[in-house]
């Protein structure tokens, strides 16, 4: 051959120039030495210093040319660079959402060093996590398919790192949450449901499926429907809150069960065939003993909050709550969160329960368990807890004596009557929470109509008594007093009329002073003062007349000028 040397010589040797060879590694150290130094810069937190890299251009550096850099170590510093930069500052993703410098990340996508994807899903996930625009900006520089391509690959890290920036994608809003199912090839719901189903996922790969079906199902009762009925993501997040109670499990786990439930409860929210898929696949019992684990406050919350949307829509479903255990685990879940904002959904899920037909109220109430109820009106941490709690005692209350009986021997009237007084007067200065009153107001009536024994009331004939209570405890009097020889002599006997006759005498008074002030404002031509609500109104008035004629005149005017 030609390219053969001659015979008897030597082949020739190509000359070492190792000056160049050290001009090259001097280049790629720099450029790590550079993205390392960079990244410690940023871990310092310092916003100045931040703000100083910013003026620098320390960006365009970054995507220009070291995300593409020919060293992979130097790709997953420099995108490691810029997420952090992104979540840090607003100026960084208006730079990075430019399409020249998003093609670059994008790329990284499909790079075949499975830490430079890594890298690249999140940076494109803390870009589409900053705004919505920029999570548009992704979809249209085509990011979705290589994040599909990852999801179907069989590296762990690459599927979890694609599920969290999907993730992000589709909490951007609807559009983006469309697009992020729809766009590129291959199911991505079957992609998210086969690997939270594979056994040997971790419980961090399962969350990120988990969030993922939960930012989905939040844009409405289309998408959820879409999530539920066309893929298995509703039996996966049970799975995944029956496998992170587990004992022995990692830390991550809590967090895990937490979110499933949460994701869940996304699903039932959405309709009554949403609601009973969800109950199909166990999950109420899982959120039974979530309730009653006491160390882990966060998956009580989210596990009555998942029960909650369930019962409230049919009493079937109710009914599956309750003979699955859900009651006692409510009951005790607001034992547990006495006190606690987080008492609200356990509340409110057996109002929800209690509302549907008596025998469910009474399963509400029954062996003692309504005085937690009441407990959770006494010790409620806002408003919105005491409208939860007195709300939920209505709905015992209406269905009849037996469950009213037991909320009212559990001290459910003086607990619903101070927090009306509390709501009368909120935060000071005449200020009304209007929705709290109105619904202690309800169930007072309920409590007061179905209780039953009138013996309960008496200590509510006063003059402290609200009068918009006091108005239903003299009408329940009225109606049933004049029957009853043995609530006569207790109402007697009780005090009860001697204090009925000081409420009158108080009532007297405040008209006529209001009548005098308003006379003399019309002489004096001064502005008439603000009219205040009288402490009895005319049927009030009616009821109390009623009520002292069934006693002889004698006794009325005794304990009137006593």
């Amino acid at each position: 051959s030609n390219n053969m040397p001659p015979p008897g010589k030597p082949p020739p040797v190509t000359p070492v120039y190792a000056h160049v060879h050290n001009v090259v590694l001097q280049y790629e150290l720099a450029r790590k030495a550079f993205v390392n130094g960079l990244n410690d810069l940023l871990a310092a937190g310092d916003p100045g210093q931040t703000d100083a890299l910013l003026r620098a251009g320390v960006v365009n550096l970054l995507h220009a040319p070291l995300v593409q850099d020919a060293n992979s170590g130097v790709q997953v510093a420099a995108l490691a660079a810029m997420r952090t930069l992104t979540q840090d500052t607003e100026a960084t993703g208006e730079e990075i959402a430019e399409p020249d410098a998003l093609k670059k990340i994008v790329a990284s996508l499909t790079h075949r060093k499975t830490a430079v994807a890594v890298a690249g899903c999140a940076a494109l996930q803390a870009l589409a996590e900053k705004r919505p625009d920029y999570a548009a900006a992704m979809i249209t520089e085509g990011a979705l398919p290589p994040l599909r391509l990852l999801m179907a690959s069989f590296d762990p890290d690459a599927k979890e790192a694609a599920a969290r920036c999907l993730t992000a994608v589709a909490q951007a809003g609807e559009p983006h949450a469309r697009s992020a199912l729809d766009d590129g090839d291959g199911d991505v719901l079957e992609l998210a449901t086969a690997a939270s189903a594979d056994p040997d996922a971790s419980f961090s790969m399962r969350l990120a499926c988990a969030r993922f079906f939960d930012a989905c199902c939040d844009h409405g009762a289309s998408m959820a429907r879409r999530v539920v009925l066309s893929s298995d993501a509703a039996a996966c997040a049970a799975r995944l809150a029956r496998d992170a109670s587990m004992p022995g499990n990692p830390k991550s786990a809590r967090a895990a069960r937490a979110v499933a439930f949460a994701s869940l409860t996304r699903m039932a929210q959405n309709g009554e065939d949403m609601a009973a898929m969800v109950a199909e696949t166990g999950a109420v019992m899982d959120a039974v003993a979530a309730m009653t684990d006491e160390s882990d406050a966060s998956a009580r919350e989210c596990a009555a909050a998942m029960l909650r949307e369930i019962a409230c829509k049919t009493a079937d479903l109710a009914e599956k709550v309750a003979a699955d255990g859900g009651i006692a685990g409510l009951v005790q879940c607001l034992a547990y969160d006495r006190g606690d904002k987080r008492s609200m959904f356990a509340a409110q899920t057996l109002g929800y329960i209690a509302d549907f037909k008596p025998s469910l109220a009474m399963a509400v109430v029954g062996i003692d368990r309504g005085r937690c109820l009441v407990e959770a009106l006494d010790h409620a941490p806002d408003a919105d807890s005491a409208t939860a709690s007195a709300w939920a005692i209505g709905c015992v209350a209406r269905h009849g004596r037996e469950g009213a009986a037991q909320l009212a021997k559990a001290g459910a009237l003086k607990s619903l009557t101070d927090a009306y007084a509390a709501a009368m007067n909120a935060g000071g200065g005449g200020a009304t929470n209007e929705a709290l009153a109105d619904r202690c107001k309800a169930s007072v009536k309920s409590v007061i109509k179905n209780g039953g024994a009138l013996g309960l009331l008496e200590g509510m004939v006063n003059e402290r008594t609200p009068p918009g209570i006091l108005r239903h405890v003299l009408a329940e009097f009225a109606a049933k007093l004049m029957d009853d020889v043995k609530a006569k002599r207790s109402f007697v006997t009780s005090g009860a009329l001697m204090r009925l006759q000081a409420v009158i005498k108080k009532h007297d008074s405040s008209v006529a002073e209001a009548a005098a002030a308003l006379e003399a404002c019309k002489l004096s031509g001064e502005e008439p003062p603000p009219p205040t609500e009288p402490l009895l109104d005319e049927r009030a008035v009616r009821d109390a007349k009623r009520i002292n004629g069934v006693f002889p005149a004698d006794v009325v005017s005794y304990y009137l000028y006593c």
